[in-house]
């Protein structure tokens, strides 16, 4: 009788498990938290999709599979429980982007693959970019403003010791950061190199800098950073700049988000490890002047200032443009779009212009305001070739498909950018001809990328060339532009 009642109890067990979860997914017997990050939402599987091809060729089978999966009971359980089981036993993290280093520290690779100089776009983007950056910051100089870089720091950067094995053997190559702050200095754009203070720092200061489970800095580091901020600025402008004063270190073993933003992402049971973090309460020094009104263009970073009231003390105004298109205010509100501003009326406002960005993302510089504060003080024609370039580095999704596909081809990533851009090029000239004709070096970019696509004719030059014993590229260009000064110039 005994052996006959455990066999009926546990096949009541087994139906349970197997009854529960839809008795979950239609009465929600169990509170469940949602799922943390960012996702697609999947409507519910429906029925009335189906036909007689989708159900023959499966693709009905593999989307009703596919909307079904979010939708059975104790869904968001049964992925933490996944999730921790795999990052537990095999060090794997299932989150969108993220690496587990040695010790478990959490990467988000692309900081990794920017630091080993997988994103290195050229060193001819670097010399032109400080060029301009030198020429912007001169004419503001005139103007009684301060205008400064601030190349934040990165975790790759700062702790690559704790780098994952597929990484640490081997060596760094040329990155888009070697490059351009070396440019910075070559031509004395003022700018503070975050990432070599918190070289620096990483074995001489008691707590943690970046925290393990996060991407950001710390609150710690943060704090750290917004008081060499200051004093940077405070320099640069010959005082007027409050100053900042940690006056204690909170130790608390509770983390504090963003500490934790890497680890939410992962949606595991356990709690996100607070390992050596400090959380500093900030005072502000007032300076004898009033403070000043500025306008900071970065990344995610800023936030820890913003939260820490770093930039509401420090400045009488602030406007913070985030990747130079969502604006926050001085009390950390969205206040709109950058498009919706008067560019104009914002610089002419600010004593103070900013760009901040993160290792991860020099490939993006500076979102285009670089270009657009050089295009407003200098009006000169643009290479379109560059100008379409530039428009596939700040868009961070193409240039990763421009990072894959350069590597898919074995080819170096900047003559990637260049193809996709004399592509884009031609394709909006096809559509918009009338607005290149007036521009004589766009005319002849496009000329020459006729030229070199037409074998005929490049035959024909490839013969000049060697008649008249001059470089091929000299010849294109010389036929390019008789044809626009003879043909096109001064045409209707």
């Amino acid at each position: 009788m005994k052996q006959q009642l455990l066999k009926k109890l546990f096949f009541i067990g087994i139906m349970l498990l197997l009854v529960l979860p839809a008795l979950q997914r239609e009465f929600n017997i169990f509170d469940e938290s949602p799922l943390t990050g960012a996702f697609i939402r999947q409507n519910p599987p429906a029925f009335s999709e189906l036909n007689l091809a989708g159900w023959l060729d499966g693709s009905f089978q593999d989307n009703f599979t596919t909307s079904l999966e979010p939708h059975i009971g104790f869904h968001n359980t049964l992925t933490r429980i996944f999730n921790q089981l795999e990052y537990s036993l095999f060090r794997q993290a299932h989150a969108e982007g993220v690496i587990v280093g040695r010790n478990g520290e959490l990467f988000e690779e692309d900081y990794i693959r920017a630091f080993m100089g997988e994103f290195y776009v050229g060193e001819a983007v670097w010399i032109d970019k400080a060029k301009k950056l030198k020429a912007v910051q001169d004419t503001l100089r005139k103007l009684g403003k301060s205008f400064f870089v601030i190349l934040e720091p990165g975790k790759a950067s700062t702790y690559p010791e704790r780098f994952p094995a597929k990484y640490a053997a081997e060596d760094a190559g040329v990155s888009n950061y070697k490059v351009f702050s070396k440019q910075l200095k070559y031509n004395e754009v003022d700018h503070l190199d975050l990432s070599v203070v918190f070289q620096s720092w990483q074995h001489s200061k008691p707590y943690r800098l970046f925290p393990r489970a996060g991407t950001h800095w710390s609150y710690y580091g943060a704090a750290l950073a917004a008081d060499t901020m200051l004093q940077y600025l405070n320099q640069l402008r010959g005082g007027g700049i409050p100053q900042l004063e940690i006056i204690k270190l909170d130790e608390t073993r509770v983390i504090r988000h963003p500490d934790d933003d890497i680890w939410l992402a992962m949606n595991v049971l356990a709690a996100a490890p607070a390992e050596n973090l400090a959380y500093p309460e900030i005072q502000f020094v007032a300076a004898s002047t009033d403070k000043p009104k500025a306008l900071f263009v970065g990344d995610s970073f800023y936030f820890n200032w913003q939260s820490d009231l770093v930039m509401f003390n420090a400045f009488s105004e602030v406007e913070f443009w985030y990747y130079n298109k969502t604006v926050w205010n001085r009390q950390g509100v969205e206040a709109g779009n950058v498009d919706d501003k008067d560019f104009a009326a914002a610089i002419d406002r600010a004593d103070v212009i900013a760009i901040m960005i993160t290792e991860r993302f020099h490939h993006n510089f500076a979102w285009n305001f670089d270009e657009q504060l050089y295009d407003y003080f200098f009006h000169e024609e643009k290479d379109p070739i560059q100008y379409f370039a530039n428009q596939v580095r700040i868009n961070n999704l193409h240039f990763m498909r421009m990072v894959d596909d350069a590597q898919a081809k074995k080819m170096e990533l900047p003559e990637r950018i260049r193809k996709e851009a004399e592509f884009l090029l031609y394709e909006d000239y096809q559509l918009h001809p009338e607005k290149y004709k007036p521009y004589r070096e766009a005319m002849v970019t496009i000329l020459m990328m006729g030229i070199r696509q037409t074998p005929d004719w490049l035959e024909s030059i490839k013969q000049k060339a060697e008649d008249q014993q001059i470089p091929l590229d000299e010849m294109i260009r010389r036929d390019a532009v008789w044809i626009y000064e003879n043909q096109i110039a001064g045409k209707d």
